[in-house]
């Protein structure tokens, strides 16, 4: 399957950024916290490594999605992205994607227990793109002021990511 522009763009901004906010429904209140993500673009997945026993690992309900908001701002580019959500038991996936960052966090190493991987499958995206130079955003701003017309400031689409 050949990616389109966009489906392209979100994947790079998920690898150029490895932090994303992370939102999950738990008991019909949404939950979002920032965590660290490793791109598997070749399986179509961003991985997430996390305790076992508590948080994302515990909240996730398979019969719903998760979402993933990115935030480029040096290039005018946000998305949030819905994921399909599932628990992975890969000890040799989680000692391959295993990071000094990680490592901060579970000083144990990936064979601790309390450890898991969570893999989110992206689904459809929503996004915005802009310009990013200040200076366009200032001249199409007082452009459409002068001309009474809505300025135009990129494009904001939902796609599908499968």
């Amino acid at each position: 399957m050949v990616e389109t522009q966009f489906q392209q763009r979100i994947w790079t901004a998920l690898t150029d950024h490895k932090i994303c906010m992370v939102s999950i429904v738990v008991d019909g209140r949404i939950r979002t916290r920032p965590m660290s993500g490793h791109v598997d673009r070749e399986n179509h997945r961003i991985l997430f490594v996390t305790h076992s026993h508590t948080g994302p690992a515990e909240e996730i309900d398979p019969s719903q999605t998760v979402s993933i908001a990115l935030s480029d701002e040096d290039h005018n580019f946000y998305a949030t992205i819905e994921c399909e959500a599932a628990k992975l038991d890969d000890r040799d996936l989680l000692k391959r994607i295993w990071s000094p960052l990680v490592s901060a966090w579970f000083p144990n190493g990936p064979d601790d227990p309390d450890v898991t991987l969570l893999a989110f499958s992206p689904i459809s995206a929503e996004i915005w793109d802009g310009p990013s130079s200040g200076v366009v955003i200032a001249f199409k701003l007082a452009t459409a002021k002068i001309l009474g017309r809505t300025p135009d400031l990129g494009v904001n689409t939902t796609i599908d990511m499968r």
